[in-house]
């Protein structure tokens, strides 16, 4: 018998409040897509998930994945930080 996996939509189409389709766990960003959002580089971001600025996760391929709300929390930092540098 035949599969169909057209019914699991794409990680794209699904929202950050329904659960994507990778076990319930919400649509994960890729390191140029939170590079973007900071205004860096990726290889900036994979520098900061090094170092332990940035939670990351990693794919069985090596990949780095992030949270969204990791990724929130890590901005509202910086705009903390910035703002105590002022």
């Amino acid at each position: 018998m035949k599969t169909n996996i057209s019914v699991v939509p794409p990680l794209e189409m699904t929202s950050p409040d329904t659960p994507g389709p990778m076990l319930g766990v919400s649509r994960f960003l890729t390191r140029r897509e939170v590079a973007r959002q900071f205004g860096v580089s990726a290889s900036t971001i994979t520098r900061w998930a090094r170092t332990g600025l940035l939670t990351a996760l990693r794919t069985p391929g090596g990949h780095y994945r992030y949270r969204p709300e990791d990724v929130l929390r890590a901005t509202r930092a910086a705009e903390r930080g910035e703002e105590e540098a002022s």
